[in-house]
């Protein structure tokens, strides 16, 4: 299996998540939530200001790099949310890379890099019919909320 790495996308590096959101296979798991995302590049700016540079501990987010061949293949990240009061995470595995353990190996990385910037806790709001619920349990997370729309799942780091 190919290990994974985090890796810091620069600011021109963003096409990739451009790519990824605007896929509806990739996207396919957020139907839930309205599928697709547009990120043009007049937003680009903004975003990676708020996501990469903001030195609050507010927001994290990285690629998922294969550690061989440099290869993306997702992201993951967290950010702060005050309605849920904890940080919110999101792993995506672009949909051709699905199915090779990258979403477990993800999961694991971005826990490991929110204890070590300090968090204490992460949680993730996923829609009722997607299989990462199956994903997050095996991970540790465990189900602290169901609604008619999603079950939200928290882990104590």
């Amino acid at each position: 299996m190919d290990k994974l790495v985090l890796y810091r996308p620069r600011l021109e590096e963003l096409s990739w998540r451009e790519k990824w959101l605007g896929d509806s296979p990739t996207m396919s798991y957020n139907h839930a939530f309205g599928g697709t995302i547009a990120f043009p590049r007049e937003r680009w700016t903004d975003w990676y200001a708020r996501w990469m540079e903001d030195d609050t501990g507010t927001h994290f987010y990285r690629y998922l790099q294969m550690e061989d061949g440099g290869e993306f293949v997702g992201n993951v990240s967290y950010h702060y949310d005050e309605e849920f009061q904890g940080h919110i995470c999101e792993v995506l595995v672009a949909a051709r890379y699905r199915g090779r353990g990258f979403g477990r190996q993800g999961l694991a990385l971005l826990c490991a890099a929110a204890r070590a910037n300090g968090v204490k806790r992460l949680m993730d709001n996923i829609a009722l019919d997607n299989p990462s619920v199956e994903l997050f349990r095996r991970m540790g997370f465990q189900e602290r909320l169901r609604t008619e729309e999603y079950v939200l799942m928290e882990k104590e780091l």
